[in-house]
């Protein structure tokens, strides 16, 4: 039987069911371009968040405590453990391995993974031979791949590539539940990094800023044996400067997303300062201060945002985007960067313009000050608040600023140096045995003297 073909001008021709042209990709071909576009430490971080995602799905997004996921390598191997959900057999089966994520696959709620290509890029990135182990509370299951071989193995169908899994059973031995991963054979470029003396510093940092939120949440990641410190973000808080705190649900193609964003003043650190953008939980901007997050750039016909300079330097800006959709989010395939062209991202790119604005105008008046003679009220008012997790920060629309009028007066210190003879002499006019308190009460003789309380 004959099947139909319609192009695209509306013609259409009757096609003989082996008369095709095969324009599947080959094994090898599909492995080079999988993996040309990641680096290896990128590739690592992909392996912690599908990690992340099982303690997700275990535990909670807000509470990970208890979960771990310990990192190790040397010149010949690298692994990773976790002590999450694990993987069922029906998962290996249908979903895991997949290349893409099929539309039928169950979804983790606020889970990192979208494309269903993290984890197979990432062990194709790192090594040639691995292995995957994993148990749930009722199953075992053991996958083991030598890509060199499978490569070279007769395709029987182009859509139909498969790995082997040779344990398949029960979790008979109560085993606890997580996934044990074991790649070797590793490639050049992997042994280059992991020899590296300075790979384990550069990882650990990785790790800390994409899964600051989850190790503020209790999540433990260990790299060879050393854990990884969790980083609490601040703004400064007071009853004289109170950041905005915004939160808000809206949708993308019938996707709930919804979108925290808290904008105020930080530590006086240029390179902290900037936008940073977490998708649900997953850090993909960190310190972002480029036309991408609006800096530099028109919003509205005669006006500009600044670029970032100096006095700049304690401009802070966060947006948390979660959504049970990971399609629907801001970031990019490797999840290392924003998607600009996004819907959400546009959707919050007018209220991110207005609150840079109010910061902006906040932190000129600031540098204004510093030029001027006399009291500083802003920058007293800088000094003296206090550093407030984001969590615990309130909801305000608007950014507050107001310095107190209660605030004591600036002080200065005024010394002078007499003969100690004289000096004994006005103490003990003055009933007093302490320098210090000779010179108050003399300063304070001459002001009522004068007249010029």
């Amino acid at each position: 039987m004959p099947n139909s073909y319609c192009a695209g001008s509306g013609k259409c021709y009757n096609v003989a069911e082996n008369n095709t042209v095969n324009a599947s990709p080959t094994k090898r071909f599909f492995i080079a371009v999988l993996v040309k576009d990641i680096s290896f430490l990128d590739a690592v971080v992909e392996l912690v968040d599908n990690s992340v995602d099982s303690a997700r799905l275990d535990g909670g997004a807000s509470n990970m405590i208890g979960k771990t996921i310990d990192i190790r390598y040397d010149k010949k191997q690298f692994s990773i453990r976790d002590n999450a959900a694990g993987i069922s057999i029906k998962q290996a089966k249908n979903y895991v391995f997949r290349f893409g994520r099929p539309k039928d696959a169950p979804a983790t709620p606020g889970s990192v993974g979208e494309f269903g290509v993290g984890m197979k890029r990432a062990l194709f990135k790192i090594g040639r031979h691995f292995e995957v182990e994993s148990w749930t509370k009722a199953e075992h299951l053991h996958v083991v791949v030598d890509v060199a071989k499978w490569e070279s193995e007769p395709e029987k169908a182009p859509t139909d590539w498969t790995f082997p899994m040779d344990v398949a059973e029960k979790n008979k031995d109560k085993a606890e539940p997580g996934t044990h991963i074991t790649a070797t054979k590793l490639a050049e470029y992997s042994v280059q990094q992991l020899s590296s003396v300075s790979f384990g510093t550069q990882l650990m940092l990785a790790l800390k800023q994409a899964h600051t939120q989850s190790l503020n949440d209790g999540l433990t990641i260990t790299v060879n044996g050393q854990n990884v410190a969790a980083e609490v973000e601040t703004l400064l808080l007071s009853d004289e400067i109170k950041p905005i705190v915004h939160t808000e649900v809206f949708y993308v193609s019938r996707k709930s997303v919804k979108v925290r964003m808290v904008v105020g003043v930080g530590d006086d650190k240029l390179p902290k300062a900037g936008w940073y953008v977490f998708c649900n939980g997953r850090q993909i901007e960190a310190a972002e201060k480029t036309e991408k997050t609006g800096w530099n750039t028109a919003f509205d016909d005669d006006q500009k945002t600044p670029k970032v300079h100096w006095q700049f330097r304690r401009f802070r800006g966060y947006l948390f985007f979660t959504s049970d959709a990971p399609d629907a989010l801001p970031w990019n395939t490797t999840k290392t960067g924003l998607n600009v062209e996004a819907q959400a991202y546009r959707h919050v790119q007018p209220e991110m313009q207005a609150a840079m604005r109010q910061v902006i105008t906040f932190l000129n008046q600031v540098d204004a000050e510093s030029e001027s003679e006399g009291d500083k009220p802003l920058s007293s008012a800088l000094d003296s608040a206090r550093k407030e997790a984001l969590r615990e920060l309130p909801e305000r629309r608007n950014f507050f600023f107001k310095p107190s009028s209660n605030r004591p007066a600036k002080q200065i210190r005024i010394s002078y140096t007499v003969p100690a003879n004289e000096g004994q002499l006005v103490k003990d006019s003055l009933g007093v045995s302490a320098n210090r308190e000779v010179g108050e009460k003399t300063f304070y003789y001459y002001i009522k003297a004068q007249g010029l309380q």
